[in-house]
């Protein structure tokens, strides 16, 4: 994994926009502070995807060494880390987990497609993508950067990404996309609501034929909290 330091900066009125001083020609904007580091992440994906080899990140010093970067921040720049994970070999390792845990794991594993060894990775993935900007904030804790859980908030996790596609799917039907939607929000809602979309999502659960980010959206939507 590589992370990548993006400087956020927004003017009045206008929405925050982001750019990498790595990655030259590689932008991303978002008009809520909670929708930045999804929006960067996805904008560093798309840029190294076609990329033989991508290039090296600096380190927060050399970063701050140079001047243009510096400028950028004196006018009130936040450097985000935003992470890029590319596909590699897989390695086999030995993990020590709790029985209890190991059997929830297999349970939602089963639930939305994924064999055990798909799901652990999809979580841990997660936690990567989304806690990388912690760990730089805690090495460096005098410099601006925004971590995740910061001002600038939370990145949406994979239930989000997958409800999104769901909502964009020709395919997906009616009862996922609504299954999706109540996913993706996140909000309280009435109680017949509740059970509507609970019922619905329990269906999707149970359908061989539903698609795995529809499951991932059902799975999300059924653990929801009022």
């Amino acid at each position: 994994m590589q992370t990548y330091f993006a400087i956020v900066h927004r003017e009045a009125g206008a929405a925050y926009g982001v750019n990498f001083p790595d990655l030259p020609g590689c932008f991303a904007a978002a008009d809520e502070d909670v929708d930045l580091f999804t929006a960067a992440r996805e904008a560093v994906s798309l840029f190294v995807e076609d990329l033989e080899a991508i290039p090296r990140a600096r380190t927060i010093e050399q970063l701050l060494s140079d001047p243009a970067v510096a400028e950028e921040m004196s006018l009130g720049g936040v450097l985000l880390a935003v992470p890029v994970l590319r596909s590699e070999r897989k390695a086999r390792v030995n993990v020590m987990l709790e029985p209890s845990l190991l059997a929830g794991i297999d349970q939602t594993a089963r639930a939305v497609g994924l064999n055990r060894s798909e799901f652990i990775a999809e979580a841990v993935k997660d936690r990567l993508l989304t806690d990388v900007g912690v760990a730089f904030a805690e090495q460096a804790p005098s410099r601006r950067i925004a971590g995740v859980g910061s001002r600038l908030g939370r990145a949406k996790t994979n239930s989000g990404s997958s409800a999104a596609k769901v909502l964009k799917s020709k395919t997906a039907t009616k009862a996922e996309k609504s299954v999706a939607a109540s996913a993706l929000t996140q909000k309280g809602s009435t109680e017949a609501t509740s059970n509507k979309v609970a019922s619905s999502a329990a269906k999707i659960l149970k359908d061989p034929k539903a698609s795995k980010d529809a499951k991932s959206a059902a799975a999300s939507a059924l653990t929801q909290k009022k």
